[in-house]
């Protein structure tokens, strides 16, 4: 009797409508967790890599400007770039830095005493090509004007060189104004 009774309950009018409710919500839950869960972080996840896409084509783009800029300025100074490979070779040469300046000298009227060259590695092979420097001393014997033009024709050749010290001392002996002087003088060359 008691299953009669249960079975009549369920089929008022009252409990349909709540079985109704009770089936729609199972299957609205259903839709939630299987079909509208899955879409919904799907979505997230999509948005969430399209701005970090946003984000790499920004900076990618910010990259290409530079290289753009980069070889705008290259092309340029495209015919200027000869006078860069002579004033900085990718060897040392020290031949023909000695030979200017000897020229400058012969020019310029000095008497050269000694010529040392120092802080050269011509067996160096890096990969890298970063800027690599030797060192000329010189010790010259002549007078004040004659070591201003020397200066002046060893700055105006095409090779880079820089005078970083100049000493200049006059024999104590020696006091009249035109007298030579001894010249020390210190040259940096430049390569690659």
């Amino acid at each position: 009797m008691e299953k009669s009774s249960i079975v009549k309950k369920l089929y008022t009018k009252k409990t349909q409508d709540y079985t109704y409710t009770i089936a729609f919500f199972l299957i609205f839950s259903f839709f939630i967790f299987y079909i509208i869960r899955p879409n919904l972080l799907t979505v997230f996840e999509t948005n969430s890599k399209i701005q970090q896409l946003d984000k790499i084509n920004r900076a990618y783009e910010e990259q290409i400007n530079k290289v753009i800029e980069t070889q705008s300025v290259f092309e340029e100074n495209r015919e200027d770039f000869i006078l860069l490979d002579q004033a900085i070779g990718p060897k040392p040469e020290i031949n023909k830095m000695l030979s200017d300046v000897v020229v400058s000298t012969e020019e310029s009227t000095l008497t050269s005493e000694r010529i040392d060259v120092f802080d050269i590695n011509l067996k160096d092979k890096d990969s890298i090509a970063k800027l690599k420097s030797f060192t000329i001393n010189i010790s010259m014997a002549g007078t004040f004007e004659d070591t201003m033009a020397f200066v002046k024709k060893v700055y105006g050749q095409r090779r880079l060189k820089l005078i970083p010290n100049l000493e200049l001392a006059r024999d104590k002996n020696e006091s009249s104004p035109g007298a030579n002087l001894k010249i020390k003088l210190q040259i940096e060359g430049y390569y690659l």
